[in-house]
């Protein structure tokens, strides 16, 4: 049964199917967007753009922008003004012969709105717990940094919890600390802040990059992009996870291990910078424009 609230815009048109000869659904051949709307504006809508068209040029699939941007606010606007989560689909759409991509793709663009505010923002207040997968990240160096269609790994950790824990941890096979399921990982150690590098494996999200180019820097607080062992994680002064929907968790345990910190002043520092920056979004939306060349 679908769920009659959330709106859905299929190659310009609402309520549509997407065909089964998709290479979206054949191969998961695509990349894929969600993103917090916030009465009716997408704050961080830039940074998505930027990493949706790098994807994008890194697969070979052509992307329309001025389309792009056009059914956007096609479904911004059937949204009233509402609150939400917003969730963009872009395959390389029919054709080709098994494998081989077609000569001249006709991608597709699926759009999905969820409206209502995100039911987990209190948790940035009060921290989570998270649970260490034992499923670890296989390194491909070819699509590491991209949100591709092909989130099979991530199903398979997060199958591994039910509702105890927002969130859980996932390391590579080495042992060191990636991401989490849907999220990014931020550590500040004795000699200062690391998120892990993201050559091999895992997601560059928007709201890390909101955070190394623009909140952190802001507040004189130094990231280093470089490894994290668990080792060193459980040394932590305080870290925190980040998206796009629910902003900065601070994180005050690690199941099953049974770990504990607290929640730490300098990332109630950069929760308060972010409010700020949703507040007064068209101020740093042209800061953003400034660091990303746009």
């Amino acid at each position: 049964m679908s769920d009659s609230s959330i709106i859905t815009l299929t190659n310009g048109a609402f309520d549509a199917d997407l065909s089964p000869l998709d290479r979206g659904l054949a191969f998961g051949d695509g990349l894929f967007e969600t993103c917090r709307v916030r009465a009716g504006q997408v704050p961080l809508w830039l940074l998505h753009a930027r990493r949706l068209r790098s994807g994008a040029e890194r697969l070979g699939i052509p992307l329309d922008e001025e389309r792009l941007e056009r059914e956007r606010d096609q479904l911004l606007e059937a949204a009233s003004g509402q609150s939400g989560v917003l969730k963009l689909i872009l395959t390389r759409g029919q054709g080709g012969r098994a494998y081989q991509p077609p000569a001249h793709p006709a991608p597709s663009l699926c759009w999905q709105f969820r409206p209502g505010e995100p039911p987990s923002w209190e948790a940035g207040q009060t921290g989570v717990t998270l649970y260490q997968c034992r499923h670890r990240l296989g390194d491909n160096p070819a699509l590491a940094g991209m949100k591709h269609l092909n989130r099979l790994e991530y199903v398979l950790a997060r199958s591994e919890w039910g509702n105890d824990y927002p969130e859980g941890l996932l390391l590579d096979g080495e042992g060191r600390v990636v991401e989490g399921t849907l999220s990014n990982v931020f550590v500040r150690l004795e000699e200062g802040w690391r998120t892990p590098r993201l050559e091999r494996n895992g997601v560059a999200g928007v709201m890390r990059q909101l955070l190394l180019d623009s909140l952190a820097p802001a507040q004189e607080i130094a990231v280093t992009e470089a490894a994290i062992s668990v080792e060193e994680l459980m040394t932590a002064r305080e870290w925190f996870v980040c998206n796009s929907v629910f902003g900065l968790w601070p994180v005050v345990g690690l199941a099953p291990e049974g770990a504990h910190w607290p929640v730490g002043e300098q990332t109630r520092q950069l929760q308060r910078a972010f409010d700020s920056w949703l507040e007064g979004r068209s101020t740093t939306k042209s800061m953003i424009m400034t660091t990303t060349g746009e």
